[in-house]
């Protein structure tokens, strides 16, 4: 998985197949990389290799590392890793002729002995796994000290024989016909790229390199991932972990799950939060509302996107649905939508304008399918996903079934996304049920379809499950719906937790708990543990978006006075700002209502501030820093001194769910420190 952070680019490529892109006319011609392009460094040099074990030894150079039977080279997808590939068939029946490329990179043990092999998939489908391996070496932790870690792209994706289709990859024509074309250019291949064919390749990875078992770790499409390989290659798991699961099988082409995750998550967000809690109105009833407004006429305003730039928007419902199901990915999105609503209610669109704008002009201009594939996304989703239609009809006819299942649904299950209709839910950017229209039919005896394990049962592996409480695309019951296929299974709910628990900080329960499964092989775990995952911290939801200073929501226990709102509000904006952090790809931005803002680091950010206004009247300049790794924030910010306060410094903790602010003011009025509840 990427970083948090960088995910946001997955409410436009999807997680479950479920994608659109804006319509172009352009003109588009498809083509696939078969060969695997290692991109192996030139200048690497390693001067001696030091491993444990009789699989792993120094080969003919000090510049080869061999593994088992493959010759590796070092490489720069991570620090100390060595990169090879392994040859295999494109077909295993014969039927369709040609090898390529299994593309992969091993990491040794830091401390030169193993005791095991960890092997991450990532998720999409579509994203590289060794592109990730900065991202499972930061959950592995300690783990990575006594255990090799082996990364493998399959097929399609990354440093194995990548799908180019530039119609998809950039935008440039109407998505589903983009998929169509890509496609066809794939020619006798286009079958080929299903989660049980790259299932039997890992395997053959592991023969190649001796290694008999693995624990096996697989996020979001991971997941479907990792249920492929258990069904057919189960004697290779030592433990399996899903975080963010779905059934390979079994599940409807509606993912039904997902409208009563939504609208329970963000009331449950809202009614932990003292901020938004105690506001006016609750958030269904507050959505519902707009929506009826915004069915008769959109709103329009100008706001900030994650591009640094300013954009206009049109609110309407598609709009709003995409703003709301974006937020699994990102915690700012629940922070801060029912404040939004709240305020367009009230006649102010921009808050909510904004988390659009950052929805679909994320900054990320990257186009490399090496990075992620929206081709081998298309070539996995239309093999083994469940559609609307069947594939092995013609176009017209998969396109009657089409509209005929919509006609059925919208009459017998209208309120399915509710407060969203099927229809706002269908034109919203964020799915794309119709996305195999266009895929060419599959061939004369080849095998497509759910993947179900061969021999009728998943192996008796120690199996977690973990999901996170708020996550809407891979839900909690969708979690349950696995584990009760695996005979040796145990499902964790992390409280409050998003699309895949295990990217949250590596301290955080979700990390926590792979590492111990891993490290003990056991499903038994220690009940501070289990309780760990059971408070994990809230998500702190705003309250409202007052215009100016006067609106300004206090928390409890702050006297109702100027000085009082000043210091809020400044702490408000710095809040503000982190969340831009998550949303945003742009080193530069601008604040709600005007000002600047630019930040350094990544870890440890250091922002500054030009005159950000969250509420119209107060610029706020100055500096602040937030450390990642603790969630502390440190702030150094300046208001205009007429009000009688001058300077705000003092910290308080991004995350922990009771923390406090402690801010020292100055100014005319002399030096105060307020203590409040940490926004």
């Amino acid at each position: 998985m990427l970083s948090p952070r960088r995910v946001v680019v997955a409410a436009l490529v999807g997680v479950l197949a479920l994608t659109s892109a804006p319509a172009s006319a352009a003109p588009f011609s498809g083509s696939v990389t078969t060969d695997n392009a290692l991109n192996l460094p030139k200048n690497d040099v390693v001067a001696s290799v030091t491993v444990a074990g009789d699989r792993a030894a120094p080969a003919r150079d000090a510049k080869t590392l061999r593994v088992g039977s493959v010759d590796l080279r070092p490489c720069n997808v991570m620090r100390d890793a060595w990169c090879g590939y392994f040859v295999r068939p494109w077909d295993s029946s014969g039927r369709v002729p040609g090898t390529f490329k299994v593309g992969f990179a091993w990491i040794p043990a830091s401390s030169g002995r193993s005791i095991g092999t960890l092997v991450p998939h990532e998720g999409g489908p579509g994203y590289s796994t060794t592109g990730s391996g900065e991202w499972f070496a930061e959950m592995y932790g300690d783990l990575m000290t006594d255990h090799d870690m082996l990364l493998v792209d399959q097929r399609g994706m990354g440093r194995t024989a990548v799908i180019a289709c530039p119609g998809l990859d950039e935008g440039t024509m109407s998505f589903i016909r983009a998929v169509g074309v890509c496609g066809r250019s794939l020619g006798d291949r286009a079958y080929l790229y299903g989660s049980e064919a790259s299932a039997d390749d890992l395997a053959a990875v592991l023969d190649a390199l001796e290694i008999d078992k693995v624990d096996m770790y697989g996020d979001s499409y991971g997941t479907f991932f990792g249920q492929a390989f258990a069904g057919r290659h189960g004697d290779r798991l030592r433990t399996l972990i899903l975080d963010g699961a779905y059934p390979t099988y079994g599940e409807s082409a509606w993912y039904p799950t997902q409208g009563p995750a939504l609208r329970r998550s963000f009331t449950d967000v809202c009614a932990r939060s003292e901020l938004c809690a105690t506001a006016e109105g609750q958030p269904l009833p507050l959505l519902e509302s707009l929506l009826d407004r915004l069915r008769k006429r959109p709103m329009s305003v100008r706001a900030p996107g994650g591009d640094g730039r300013w954009h206009n928007v049109v609110l309407d419902p598609e709009a709003v649905t995409a703003v709301a199901y974006n937020a699994t990915y990102l915690s700012p999105s629940y922070r801060e939508f029912t404040a939004a609503v709240r305020a367009a209610l009230a006649g102010d669109a921009r808050p909510l304008g904004r988390l659009f704008a950052e929805f679909w002009w994320t900054g990320d201009t990257s186009t490399n399918p090496r990075q992620y594939s929206t081709g081998a996304e298309a070539a996995v989703s239309c093999h083994d996903y469940p559609q609307l239609f069947d594939l092995r009809r013609s176009e017209s006819a998969r396109k009657e079934q089409y509209r005929d299942a919509f006609a059925r649904k919208e009459r017998t299950d209208p309120g399915l996304y509710g407060p969203f209709t099927i229809g706002e839910y269908k034109r919203s950017g964020w799915t794309s049920f119709g996305m195999c229209l266009e895929w060419p039919k599959p061939p004369r005896g080849a095998s497509f379809g759910p993947p179900k394990p061969t021999g009728g049962e998943y192996p008796a592996v120690p199996t977690l499950v973990l999901s996170g409480e708020l996550d809407t695309i891979t839900t909690a019951a969708e979690g349950d719906m696995v584990a009760e296929r695996f005979p040796q299974s145990r499902h964790i709910v992390v409280a409050n937790g998003l699309h895949v628990v295990g990217g949250a900080r590596p301290d955080s329960c979700g990390p926590r708990l792979v590492r111990h499964v891993v490290r003990t092989g056991s499903l038994d775990i220690p009940v501070s543990l289990a309780e760990c995952a059971a408070t994990a911290p809230i998500i702190r939801a705003v309250g409202t978006y007052p215009r100016e200073l006067a609106g300004v929501q206090l928390p409890s226990g702050l006297a109702d006075d100027t000085v009082a709102r000043i210091t809020v509000t400044a702490a408000n904006t710095a809040a503000d700002l982190i969340d831009r952090w998550w949303q945003a790809y742009s080193d530069t931005g601008f604040g709600l209502r005007g000002g600047e803002y630019s930040y350094v680091g990544d870890t440890r950010v250091r922002f500054t501030l030009r005159g950000v206004k969250l509420v119209r009247d107060l610029p706020v300049s100055g500096t602040f820093t937030w450390d990642r790794a603790t969630g502390t924030v440190s702030v150094d910010l300046r208001v205009p001194g007429a009000s009688g306060v001058r300077t705000v410094t003092g910290s308080w903790n991004s995350d922990d769910s009771g923390a406090i602010a402690t801010l020292r003011v100055t100014g005319a009025l002399g030096a105060t420190t307020l203590t409040f509840p940490a926004p």
